[in-house]
This record gives structure tokens, sequence and C-alpha cells, in this order.
């Protein structure tokens, strides 16, 4: 072979090998995983959860929460229970499954914060528990105490977020959650 055909066939070899290392990452100008949710079911919580749609669609362009009017792989479900307090998830799959929403939740916390934690989960956070009860967390949910406010991720939640759907896609496994 010509030194050049060499050359060529090496700069070929070692672009595959850098390819197969990284993995699938997904290329810098790919459109968004797109999470379609429906709030048929959502109630008082319809505008709440919007807000915190828009909130992560604003934090994280690798993903965008897309409402629509017929029943999703994702949906929203206010209820109410005799302790007033359960907000949840249920996780099928990233950005699929249910977000329930207790309305005496409403009562005592900040509507759009508990939104946007239970979609956290469905990006694939976990809870942090009293590991951090700072309000500036988002993920630390009821922890942070009824006066907080802050509906927000921070820039950890948003890495770990955007870390993990540069690795996986809409539906995929939330390592975490075992349901």
């Amino acid at each position: 072979m010509s030194r050049a055909l060499h050359l060529m066939a090496a700069t070929v070899l070692a672009g595959t090998a850098v390819l197969t290392a990284a993995g699938p990452a997904r290329a810098a100008d790919e459109s968004p995983e797109v999470i379609a949710v429906d709030l048929l079911l959502a109630g008082d919580w319809t505008t709440a959860a919007r807000e915190a749609m828009r909130i992560w669609n604003d934090a994280v362009p690798a993903i965008k929460f897309v409402e629509q009017a017929t029943e999703a792989p994702l949906r929203v479900k206010a209820y109410t229970t005799a302790t007033g307090t359960s907000s949840h998830v249920y996780i099928s799959g990233a950005g699929q499954g249910w977000v329930y929403l207790e309305n005496g939740d409403a009562q005592r916390y900040q509507p759009t914060r508990i939104v946007a934690h239970e979609l956290g989960h469905m990006l694939s956070l976990n809870d942090i528990g009293s590991t951090d009860q700072s309000c500036a967390k988002l993920m630390s949910g009821a922890t942070a105490g009824p006066d907080c406010r802050d509906d927000h991720p921070d820039a950890a939640e948003i890495a770990e977020v955007t870390a993990f759907f540069e690795q996986n896609d809409v539906g995929d496994p939330v390592p975490w959650f075992h349901g």
C-alpha cells in the first residue's frame, strides 16, 4: 500500500476507535428527546405542571416536555388521600409513567416545586432526602420545608439529567427506580 493509503486507513481506524469508545453520545445539533405528557387528569395542578415542564425545558436542552391532548406515555394525575401528603411517581422508563400529585401537598408546599421535583424523577433524578435539606436542591423535596419556594433545578441536577440523556433515551430504565 502507498504511504497515503496507510495514513488514510490509520485515520479511519483511529476515528472508529474514538467513536466506539465514546458510546452512543448525541450529536451537538441533534434534536431534543421529546417527552410526550398529558395533563388530562391533572385538575388543579395543570398550571403548575405546565410551568414545571417549561422550567425543565429551559434548563435541559437535551429534553423537551410536549403536552398533548390525548393520553401520553407520561401522565399527570391529581388525587387525594386521607393523609393529604403523598405526591409520587411510577416510572415505566425515563420520561414515561405516572406523576401522582396529592391535592393536600399543594396546601403545604409550593405547587410548581412539587411538580418540578416529581418530573425530576421522570428525568432520572433520585431523592436526596435528608442528606441535603437545602432549598436550592430541587430533589431535596419536602425535606427543604414548606417555606421553600425554589422550583428550579440547580447546576448539578441539570448536569446529571443532561449526562443521563447523553447516554440514554426516553423509555430507557431509570437505574434507581424499582417500582
